[in-house]
């Protein structure tokens, strides 16, 4: 439950030694190397010491380089991966050797050249398929685009365009009237303009546009062009033929490289590592022939290191962290297979302080259980198993996924023994498709009776749908969250009592429940003196808190505070049951309305409606259980803010690196 023990780390090594010792550092992966400080106490050290930059911004470039080539070969050779295919494994030795990393280089910046070459080829054709779109309205004209070709000696043709409306009637009247000598003639049309030519004479021309400019006459310019709209068109179309056969020659190139994708894959890899490695050299301190390396290190990895560095002439110290500046030291979680996949869980809230406590212990049998309650059905509970165990056997996934799917089969193993409970297999599908059949099924046996006193009794498996039962499963899930919160009370007495505030302890964490034990006790017949004891204890924790007149209100807002606090706590708790019976209802009612129609009717109906029950119970049952733990149980004793440990280590994309081989 302890967060791991950290230590401050210094190395002073030999300058010449930086490289190796960077790697294998890198290797070993347990080390964090921190930004320089400063040595105020010692400032003829710090005028020695300093910066110096690498090759980071070589390894960088190198590193998009290849990453822009692998999306060149994405882009025009994708690779359809198997579904859950897990990444390719290699060996350290094979990861390390930088043989062809020259060799994939010239690969990337060779596919580089090639995309231009095909975006260059792309935008051409965009320009030839704009001059086409421009020249088809003229298509029929039979009429030389040459401006000096265009007319005669006495006349000009003017190609312009209008707009497709009514007053192109009006626009042929006025030119006859004001330009006799002239014609206005259409040559095609859509629905929003109309493509004119306009001949007349050359010493007309002027006032032939001036006439028709109140009727939105614009004339259009073909440009340089050759030869008639159609001769023009038919160039343009052999030439896309030419671009096309280019682009594809360019493409065929490009495919030619997929052979080249896995070892690209390594190299980025190889280069990632290389510009941390570059990274971390930056934080070092050096002088001309010696270095200074600052960092963490896991108190329990110090013997790794020390194994490591024996073989560096170098000198080397821990000590542990300043308590003053405990917000410095950065955190690792103590993990194991159980509480692994509860990292993801507790990193959308934040990590734990230094001085706290690991959260994950307590957080994966409450987490595991409070799904399962929700979710309650042995059906849901064997699909989340299998699809968690499946992704883990076929995809060996690391890091955020491994941790979905470990949790998924977590969270499966409680959905099904709490669907057990209550008897739900798809909600009450057997016993409907039994009574289809005419028939009466049932998936679990009875498992025995539970008597409350005299009064009441709870048949298991419990049917949500009967009786008072939604009333024992909301009284239970209060008993759940009594027994949450005051374990997280429990832990936040146990901080302060470590950290040495047992009077903050005693008198406002333990003061509550013990008058909540002495009002359960006075109920009971026999608990007045620890009921009175209790609330001693709280007054007197307000009135210490407080100063002046404020120690009498003090006293008031803390019984408010507190009242109104535990018990909106414990009936958030009641989520517990409304969303086991919300799901049961809903299966139920799909169950209902496929058995209408007999068997037939029933299966789309099972398969459509359970998929989505499914889907909105898988959200709002992750949600709300981490609601309660974020809200109420971390509310009562979690110490966030911590900073997360970042060693020096390998960290890939595309491959793994076979463990037995580091």
């Amino acid at each position: 439950m302890a967060i791991e023990k950290m230590k401050k780390l210094r190395i002073l090594a030999v300058r010449s030694d930086r490289e190796e010792l960077l790697k294998g550092l890198m290797l070993l992966g347990c080390v964090e190397i921190s930004e320089p400080s400063a040595f105020p106490e010692e400032p003829e050290i710090s005028a020695v010491l300093k910066r110096e930059s690498g090759d980071l911004a070589k390894f960088r470039n190198d590193y998009a380089k290849l990453q822009s080539g692998l999306k060149v070969l994405d882009k025009y050779s994708p690779v359809k991966s198997k579904l859950l295919s897990p990444r390719p494994e290699v060996t350290r030795g094979v990861f390390l050797d930088e043989s062809m990393l020259a060799g994939n280089l010239e690969t990337a910046a060779k596919l580089d050249r090639l995309d231009s070459g095909v975006r260059g080829v792309t935008a051409e054709e965009g320009r030839v398929r704009m001059m086409i779109g421009s020249l088809k309205p003229w298509e029929n004209l039979d009429l030389d685009l040459d401006p000096a070709k265009n007319g005669t000696v006495l006349c000009d043709a003017v190609m312009g365009t209008m707009p497709h409306d009514d007053n192109y009637a009006a626009a042929e009247t006025a030119l006859s009237e004001k330009v006799p000598e002239s014609c206005l003639t259409e040559v095609s049309s859509d629905r929003d303009q109309r493509y004119v030519l306009l001949i007349c004479l050359k010493d007309d021309a002027a006032a032939a546009t001036e006439t028709l400019r109140p009727f939105s006459f614009s004339p259009v310019s073909p440009g340089k062009l050759q030869g008639t709209p159609k001769q023009n068109i038919e160039l343009c179309e052999k030439k896309l033929e030419e671009l096309a056969a280019e682009k594809a020659d360019i493409v065929g190139q490009i495919t030619e490289q997929a052979s080249e994708r896995d070892e690209m894959k390594l190299c980025s890899d190889r280069l990632f590592a290389k510009v941390e490695k570059a990274e971390a050299a930056e934080r070092l301190l050096c002088t001309e022939s010696s270095l200074l390396l600052s960092g963490w290190i896991p108190a329990r990895e110090e013997k790794q290191l020390s194994e490591l560095l024996s073989g560096y002439d170098c000198a080397w110290e821990t000590e542990e962290p300043d308590p003053e500046k405990q917000a410095q030291t950065p955190v690792k979680l103590r993990n194991n297979r159980l509480t692994a996949p509860y990292n993801m869980v507790t990193n959308m809230y934040s990590l734990p302080a230094y001085n706290g406590l690991d959260p994950n212990p307590f957080v994966m049998p409450a987490f595991a259980l409070f799904f399962g309650i929700m979710f309650a059905d042995m059906a849901y509970g064997i699909l989340m198993f299998a699809v968690g165990l499946t992704i883990l056997r076929k995809a060996r996934p690391r890091g955020g996924m491994k941790n979905m799917a470990w949790l998924a089969v977590q969270c499966g193993i409680t959905t099904f023994i709490i669907g057990f409970l209550t008897g739900g297999f798809f909600g009450d599908a057997v016993s409907v498709v039994g009574g289809i059949f005419g028939k009466e099924w049932s998936i679990v046996p009875p498992l025995g009776v539970i008597r409350l006193g005299d009064a009441a009794t709870i048949n298991l498996p419990l049917n949500l749908l009967e009786g008072n039962n939604p009333l024992y499963m909301l009284v239970f899930a209060m008993c759940i969250g009594v027994v949450h919160l005051a374990i997280g009370v429990g832990i936040s007495t146990y901080l302060k009592f470590r950290d040495g505030e047992w009077l903050d302890a005693v008198l406002n964490d333990l003061s509550w429940w013990v008058m909540f034990i002495g009002l359960a006790l006075y109920v009971l017949g026999n608990g007045l003196v620890l009921l009175i004891i209790g609330a001693a204890m709280m007054v007197v924790g307000a009135v210490l808190k407080g100063k002046g007149f404020g120690r009498v209100t003090s006293i008031f807002s803390s019984v408010y505070s507190g009242v109104t606090g535990y018990l909106g706590d414990i009936l958030s708790y009641s989520r517990l049951m409304a969303l086991m019976l919300a799901g049961s209802v809903i299966a139920s009612v799909f169950n209902q309305l496929g058995s209408l129609g007999g068997i037939l009717m029933f299966i789309p109906v099972f398969l459509i409606g359970h998929s989505l029950n499914f889907a909105l119970n898988l959200i709002g049952c992750f949600v709300h259980t981490m609601r309660l733990q974020f809200l109420e149980f971390f509310g009562k004793w979690y110490r966030d803010g911590g900073r997360p440990f970042r060693p020096l280590t390998i960290n890939t994309k595309y491959v793994d690196i076979i463990k037995e081989d580091l």
